[in-house]
């Protein structure tokens, strides 16, 4: 219920999304994502610990 629920808002979330790493030698990364179910799954996958998922400001 609570996956569906975030698909559902997910959808309507009308800002840029941005997802931060930090790898095992210390490089950090940056992805830019337009939706945030992308922004989320892509989240999801990264076997980081340091990570972080932001809204891009405007």
């Amino acid at each position: 219920m609570i996956g569906l629920i975030k698909g559902i808002t997910d959808t309507f979330s009308m800002s840029e999304w941005n997802v931060l790493w930090v790898d095992d030698e210390g490089k950090s990364y940056k992805e830019y994502f337009y939706w945030k179910t992308e922004a989320r799954e892509f989240y999801n996958r990264l076997p980081y610990m340091n990570k972080k998922m932001e809204r891009v400001s405007w």
